[in-house]
């Protein structure tokens, strides 16, 4: 064999064992991959089954947790005693003018009966609040589908729900009744009552009242002095009052008027607080803070002049102008005396409650004067009326 033949044997036979190595490896890789997708396929299936097994028993748990909350499978048995527990709340919660009326059951994929209910009455807000907790405190398999609550115009609001309660058809009759409170209210009413008390959804937010009044406040020394407190509300609510600070010995406040009792047996000068709340929602609080001064008792007023029962001015007429010695004369008689004065130039006079002087008189009228006013009394004319005429003038 030539040196040529030789080289291309070895070629051909480095190319066949190369060809083989590389068969062989493909073939086991082939194999690997089939080996990992088949691992994965299993371990994904393993993991399908453990999910639908927890699911399934969560299923379980949650169709157990339901069967314990569910109304009692008979229809009859449940309806009535869901019935009974709706008028019962309605009943604690003081609602007036109750109605609570079935609507008619409903079944559902063959697995429970839906009853709904219809709940109508009259109650506040506190107390319609007060059914709410007291409807899903109860861990029923239930829940309120409708809610309206419209102010009445008689006062209060009118209350109406639809109730949709479930019972599960696999329930027992004789279910025993569901007592543990649920978790989805709190156990304490009042941490659930103003949550929503604070937030008024008819009215804009609710105002503090407000003090109108003067910081100081005057009592007479020795006497009982009642000082009503001036305080407004914006919203006009009904507001209490409480006295926080101050001397009780010597200080009473009425809750209800607002009126301060003060006395002191001495003259002295001491602070209050007074703090007042309005019914709103929220209730809203102020406090204020005054200064009582205790003070002598005002002078008695000066006595009125006592006015005279009958004027005599109005019923004195001018009856004559007369001619006497060179000087004419005003004759003014007064009716309620039966006397007339004979008047001259200068001559002054009082009649009733009027005091002036004659300034001049002539044929045709008398010239007066009265409180610096002059003024024309003619033939036949009446002194009041004249002098009132004057003022007016």
């Amino acid at each position: 064999m030539t040196q040529r033949e030789r080289f291309l044997a070895i070629l051909v036979g480095g190319l066949l064992i190369a060809g083989g190595i590389w068969w062989g490896f493909g073939n086991y890789r082939s194999a690997v991959k089939k080996r990992t997708n088949e691992i994965t396929r299993l371990q994904q299936e393993q993991q399908r089954l453990t999910e639908q097994q927890l699911q399934g028993e969560y299923a379980n748990r949650q169709m157990g947790e339901y069967m314990v909350r569910s109304l009692p499978g008979n229809l009859e048995i449940a309806q009535g005693l869901y019935q009974q527990w709706l008028i019962s709340i309605v009943q604690q919660n003081d609602v007036s003018g109750y109605s609570v009326d079935p609507l008619g059951p409903r079944p559902v994929g063959g697995l429970y009966q839906q009853m709904s209910f219809r709940v109508l009455g009259s109650a506040d807000i506190p107390k319609t609040i007060s059914l709410l907790h007291s409807f899903y405190a109860k861990d029923y398999l239930h829940r309120i589908r409708d809610l309206s609550v419209r102010p009445a115009k008689t006062g209060g609001f009118t209350v109406e729900m639809t109730v949709d309660a479930i019972a599960l058809m696999s329930a027992p009759d004789q279910l025993p009744e569901r007592n543990d409170p649920s978790w989805r209210v709190d156990d304490e009413f009042v941490v659930y009552r103003d949550t929503i008390m604070n937030r008024n959804l008819f009215q804009p937010p609710n105002q503090p009242p407000s003090y109108a009044g003067s910081p100081t406040i005057e009592a007479i020394i020795g006497r009982n002095t009642p000082a009503p407190l001036a305080f407004k509300d914006a919203e006009g609510n009904t507001l209490t009052y409480e006295l926080i600070d101050g001397p009780t010995e010597l200080v009473s406040l009425n809750a209800t008027s607002g009126t301060l009792q003060i006395n002191s047996p001495e003259k002295q000068e001491f602070p209050i607080t007074v703090m007042v709340t309005d019914n709103g929602y929220p209730a809203r609080t102020t406090e204020q803070r005054l200064t009582v001064k205790v003070v002598d008792p005002p002078p008695p007023p000066s006595p009125e002049p006592e006015k005279p029962k009958f004027d005599d001015a109005t019923q004195t007429v001018l009856t004559g102008l007369v001619k006497g010695r060179g000087d004419w004369e005003a004759w003014m008689h007064v009716r309620t005396r039966d006397k007339t004065l004979k008047l001259r130039v200068g001559d002054k006079f009082e009649i009733g409650t009027l005091k002036g002087e004659v300034v001049e008189v002539t044929r045709r009228y008398a010239v007066l004067e009265i409180d610096g006013r002059r003024f024309n009394l003619e033939q036949s004319g009446n002194l009041s009326e004249a002098a009132k005429a004057a003022e007016e003038d």
